[in-house]
């Protein structure tokens, strides 16, 4: 991206009448969108920006409605800001009528489209990008890293927000939050408060702030089962049942976690490396290798074994037995970790 984008685009230089915000990092696409929202209601305030995007479900934007709204006029605002976010879902047909109307914008208007894609299918309408240039207006990109990479973005993304963030933490935060940039910005955003300017996050931080949270411990019960961690799955059921969780979410996650490490086991006995084992799971490659090292005091029976007391659990709770919730997760946790065969 060149510098006269990253000037527009920050709000600081001379507004360009059409933008395309285009590519597959979803946090720095909504940063670009924080960063304009931004400056329309500075200049206009908040009725500066209209948006052309319905507010429920994957829906494409209403390109007839951006095309008719173009030509108004405002008796207020000095600049009109119009924003269509979802423009991957035009068909031919829209994004071509759209792009003609590109080429006789108003002095006073800014069209603001938005492609969130996901290649190779997903991608922004043909010629769209070459049509906001012809406009006068700019084309931003955004690429998402390849999963490897992401830590080390985030440790250096923390360094611009003031603060320090441990590389092991940037890998804890990428294999418990998973791979979305725009969930991984917020999260650095709330580490930054909690941080403050010259602060430090580091792995033992953010255990500690995670550690009473349901999602935390419904990762630590997944894991503590692939482990046949008895003692560490029964705390982490425990929590949960106090914390009045539902079952069903439960189930569904360890079940995922246990076919993981059931199919990667079995890679691991047919004679693959650890390192193909790690590339083929889908996962970041730092949870992967964290799977793997769990996994050194189980065997497929064991892991088939606590997929049928999961299987179990989820039966019981839909009226199978008679047993209340709470008590159930704990009998099934007991067996899926390995202690005795429970109670059927």
């Amino acid at each position: 991206m060149s510098s006269t984008t990253s000037k527009s685009a920050s709000g600081s230089g001379a507004i360009k009448p059409a933008y395309l915000i285009a590519g597959t990092d979803e946090g720095k696409i909504d940063a670009a969108l924080s960063r304009l929202r931004a400056r329309a209601e500075r200049e206009g305030g908040p009725g500066a920006l209209e948006s052309f995007t319905p507010a429920t479900g994957p829906q494409a934007p209403d390109a007839d409605a951006l095309i008719a709204a173009i030509p108004s006029m405002s008796l207020m605002a000095s600049r009109r800001y119009l924003l269509a976010d979802g423009v991957e879902r035009w068909t031919a047909k829209q994004a071509e009528a759209v792009m003609r109307e590109l080429g006789t914008l108003p002095p006073d208007l800014t069209v603001v489209l938005v492609a969130r894609e996901l290649p190779p299918k997903t991608k922004s309408p043909k010629g769209i990008a070459e049509a906001v240039e012809a406009a006068g207006g700019d084309v931003l990109r955004y690429q998402a890293p390849k999963a490897r990479e992401l830590p080390a973005r985030l440790v250096a993304e923390a360094s611009q927000r003031g603060y320090r963030l441990e590389p092991a933490a940037a890998r804890l935060l990428v294999e418990r939050l998973g791979e979305s940039t725009l969930r991984l910005a917020n999260e650095l955003k709330r580490l930054a408060l909690w941080a403050e300017p010259e602060g430090e996050v580091t792995v033992a931080d953010l255990e500690a702030m995670v550690a009473d949270t349901s999602e935390e411990a419904a990762w630590t019960l997944s894991d503590a089962i692939v482990a046949r961690d008895p003692d560490t799955a029964l705390r982490s059921a425990e929590r949960l049942a106090a914390q009045g969780e539902a079952v069903t979410p439960l189930v569904y996650q360890a079940a995922r976690r246990l076919r993981e490490a059931h199919g990667a086991l079995l890679e691991l006995e047919a004679g693959s490396s650890q390192k193909e084992v790690e590339a083929s799971l889908r996962m970041h490659p730092y949870a992967a290798k964290m799977l793997l090292r769990r996994l050194r005091r189980a065997s497929p029976a064991d892991l088939r074994a606590a997929t049928g007391a999961i299987a179990d659990l989820e039966w019981w709770t839909r009226g199978g037995s008679e047993y209340p919730d709470d008590v159930a997760l704990t009998l099934a946790v007991r067996r899926a970790a390995g202690v005795g065969a429970g109670a059927g």
